[in-house]
């Protein structure tokens, strides 16, 4: 009898000790995850801000060479056409360091791009937003007549 209440209490002892590490080990977790940053996106001014003018006839290409740009620098984009008309539309490219985003919400065929820090606790170094805008003003120039000027 002895034997057999020995290794119960034994066994409970382990299961116990046992549930007792991994509760510890699980809290131990979640406290790690709530004490890390976490991603920082806004408030925040653009870092870069661009105007592209085009013919309201080649918003077709200028969404082909956003589409480029977007695919060749590994963004997902979004483009989305507006209520108001399908001249208004909104463009979104987003990735793990670097959002972009435009509209042309006050003149038709004038759109203004937008590029934010995606992180404001691990922000994109100044080259890669250097980079990115000179390589959109390259895909743009492919939009006959259209029109590149860097604001900011």
């Amino acid at each position: 009898m002895s034997t057999q209440r020995t290794k119960l209490i034994i066994g409970v002892s382990l299961l116990s000790g046992f549930s007792l590490c991994l509760l510890a080990c699980i809290l131990g977790y979640i406290g790690i995850k709530m004490m890390a940053p976490q991603k920082q996106r806004y408030p925040q001014e653009a870092q870069r801000s661009a105007v592209i003018t085009i013919d309201a006839s080649q918003r077709d290409d200028f969404f082909d060479q956003m589409r480029k740009f977007a695919a060749k620098h590994n963004f997902n984009i979004l483009i989305d056409t507006r209520s108001s008309g399908p001249e208004y539309f909104l463009i979104d490219m987003t990735r793990e360091d670097i959002e972009i985003s435009g509209a042309n919400v006050f003149a038709l065929g004038e759109y203004k791009i937008f590029f934010y820090h995606a992180d404001l606790l691990h922000p994109a170094p100044e080259s890669v937003l250097d980079d990115l805008v000179n390589d959109l003003q390259s895909f743009i120039s492919e939009v006959p007549s259209a029109t590149f000027s860097v604001e900011k």
